[in-house]
């Protein structure tokens, strides 16, 4: 395959990409029924939970469309995981290693966590130096993956055309919304999907370590 230079940006999902928070977020979650007299659930329920935002993973949890209760719901789990998004939560192990390494690339975040929530934990575990923009859930701006909004709002504050472009993450939202804005797409099977699913979305790449992105071969886009 022919290869050019590098992508000019790399957009990152947050969550099963570039950290681990499943055991914050599930203790989250599980204050929030303890609120609400529900029976708790297992961390190991968590991955297939994630990827659709808050909202939508406690809508899950408790199998229920009752607005109402949803609120009532998020009301507990904003009021705990505010206080405790980086008890347990770490980068993955090379995450660091590859950031420095795309020292060249302007570097972003596109998550469908609650904006604030994104934006605190790329602080407070001290990644938010190696990035030009982080964008969380900002349902009033735009929609969430797999709409192409985001990615579409930071090519367009970054500057940067589509083809020079990749999106890295653990979910076929990822890659779906990556396609729709027209840049390239990586999967990464570490995360929070299996990979016979994440093939499905056919990204142009599926990596099982993210220090693989420093290796990446880059395609000749027309």
């Amino acid at each position: 395959m022919k290869s050019e230079q590098p992508f000019d940006l790399y957009i990152f999902d947050l969550d099963g990409t570039l950290v681990n928070s499943q055991y914050d977020l599930c203790d989250a979650v599980n204050h929030a029924l303890d609120q609400l007299g529900r029976p708790r659930i297992a961390v190991a329920q968590m991955p297939a939970l994630l990827g659709e935002g808050i909202t939508r993973l406690l809508e899950r949890v408790l199998d229920t469309d009752d607005a109402a209760l949803v609120a009532e719901a998020r009301r507990h789990f904003d009021h705990y995981y505010h206080r405790h998004y980086t008890d347990k939560t770490r980068p993955y192990p090379g995450v660091e290693a590859v950031l420095d390494h795309l020292a060249f690339a302007k570097k972003a975040v596109c998550s469908n966590k609650y904006h604030p929530f994104t934006q605190g934990i790329i602080r407070t575990l001290g990644l938010e130096r190696y990035f030009d923009m982080v964008l969380g859930a900002q349902p009033d701006r735009y929609r969430l993956k797999p709409a192409p909004d985001a990615i579409r709002l930071i090519l367009d504050e970054l500057d940067v055309p589509p083809a020079r472009a990749l999106i890295v993450g653990d979910s076929t939202h990822d890659i779906e919304a990556g396609k729709a804005a027209g840049i390239a797409t990586c999967a990464v099977t570490y995360g929070y999907r299996p990979a016979t699913l994440l093939r499905s979305a056919d990204p142009d790449w599926i990596i099982n370590d993210i220090r693989e992105l420093m290796h990446l071969p880059v395609p000749v886009r027309p």
